[in-house]
């Protein structure tokens, strides 16, 4: 062995490959990349052998300041300690966390009413942990004394390997449980107390295994119900320019500041020339409504489990594939109506509807119960969006057709026919739109 230069740094080579930079080979010809060493980075020569990388890379201005003496280490084992003593005491109803617990879980639900008013959202029941956190852990006795739980190390849990689902923890070696205690009680509630048909759990990919673990746990209980759950995974949300939401960068979007943004957005580019024209309150409403169609059609019109790019101009926009643009053509539709009454005698025949456009539309119209159905199936609302963005452009293009006109139509019995045709379009529209949480607009 080569005695090492003290007068060079060395390389610490644990993790990311080394960049476009690394050394040459030897020759003096650059390194081939595909064999370049795997380098976190480069320490200088005069740190002490043994020494911490967190305490190495401890920052002067991080306030508040570490006590003296403490490392970083330290401080983060002792914060982790504080974490499971408050977790420990709500368990166990300490009155101090749960007079804590109380306060703070107070401010993020009044947040969430706030957000889920909003959206239009609504819930039959809201569940909360602490309904659950005794429960839990006598099930955990229960099927601990039936030889269902196991220990391991001090830990409870469920050995899964044979199912290739690893060990599933329901307690920890201090007696806290953890978020799998939690939900087979609460599992338990819903099969039990609600005789749930189906239960779907909208939680990031992330949480994939922990739910086939508590899936599996579940069954192997005797709860023939587990084979009703299914965890819904969904995406990253990113932000317009492909880049990842970080508070630690700032990029983040809170709710109270996406608000006003959206807000701001869609009354500029559809609703400001109705200023004065329209009552405040309705000029009002129709911000909300039209702002919460571009949020939530832009998250639905996308895979669950791709990565969806918010970009508010784009989804705030009036033309495209967006919430706003299937708004527009269905109150456009309704103008129409509202403006064209139907004249007495009239005599509706579908036999007037043979333009190749409308024979396409009505084949559409038939087929909406069945994307409907697949939507459900798959637990994908994307192709319901899509259903819709193609019915609203094919109604465009036959409202552009020459002689296809509703309002300027001599023949009392077509222009009947047509009133029929676009009111079956505006409905379809309307219903396809209410399944996704939108509500529709009088005028825009």
């Amino acid at each position: 062995m080569e005695p090492q230069d003290k007068t060079k740094p060395a390389a610490a080579a644990v993790g990311a490959k080394a960049g476009k930079d690394a050394a040459p080979a030897k020759g003096g010809k650059p390194a081939d990349k595909k064999k370049a060493p795997d380098q976190i980075f480069v320490l200088p020569a005069d740190i002490p052998v043994g020494v911490e990388l967190t305490e190495y890379g401890r920052r002067a201005d991080i306030q508040p300041p570490l006590e003296p003496g403490k490392t970083v280490t330290q401080e983060f084992e002792e914060r982790n300690r504080g974490v499971s003593d408050m977790l420990r005491g709500m368990e166990e109803k300490e009155p101090a966390a749960l007079a804590l617990w109380e306060e703070t879980k107070q401010w993020s639900l009044q947040e969430f009413k706030q957000i889920y008013a909003w959206l239009g959202a609504r819930f039959d029941h809201d569940f909360y942990e602490s309904e659950v956190s005794e429960p839990s852990q006598r099930l955990v006795d229960e099927y601990l004394a039936k030889g269902l739980f196991i220990n391991s190390n001090g830990a409870l849990g469920m050995d899964l390997v044979k199912h290739k689902l690893g060990f599933c923890m329901v307690r920890k070696s201090d007696g806290s449980g953890l978020y799998a205690t939690k939900d087979l009680a609460l599992a338990k509630v819903k099969f039990e107390r609600y005789q749930i048909d189906r239960s779907v759990y909208v939680v990031d990919a992330a949480q994939t295994l922990h739910f086939q673990q508590v899936f599996k746990v579940l069954e192997l209980m005797g709860y023939e119900q587990a084979k009703k759950c299914f965890h819904l995974p969904y995406g990253t949300v990113l932000g317009p320019n492909g880049e990842k939401m970080s508070s630690r960068k700032g990029t983040v979007i809170y709710f109270s500041a996406l608000k006003d943004k959206m807000y701001n957005t869609i009354y500029e580019k559809n609703l400001k020339p109705n200023e004065g024209k329209w009552p405040a309150e309705e000029i009002e409403e129709a911000k909300r409504r039209i702002s919460v169609a571009a949020i939530r059609y832009g998250m639905l019109n996308t895979d669950a489990l791709s990565d969806i790019c918010f970009d508010l101009e784009a989804w705030g926009s009036v033309k495209g594939n967006t919430g706003p643009y299937l708004l527009y053509a269905h109150t456009r539709i309704r103008k129409i109506i509202k403006d064209v009454p139907v004249a007495a005698g009239a005599k509706p025949d579908f036999a007037y509807l043979d333009h190749p456009v409308e024979r396409r539309i009505l084949i559409a119209l038939c087929d909406f119960w069945v994307i409907v159905q697949q939507a459900v199936r798959d637990y994908n609302a994307s192709p319901l969006c899509i259903y819709l963005f193609d019915l609203c452009k094919a109604f465009s293009s036959w409202y552009d057709l020459d002689n296809r006109s509703v309002k300027f139509e001599q023949n009392p019995d077509i222009q009947a026919t047509r009133l029929l045709f676009i009111e079956a379009v505006a409905e379809t529209i309307k219903t396809g739109l209410s399944l996704l949480g939108i509500q529709t607009v009088p005028r825009m």
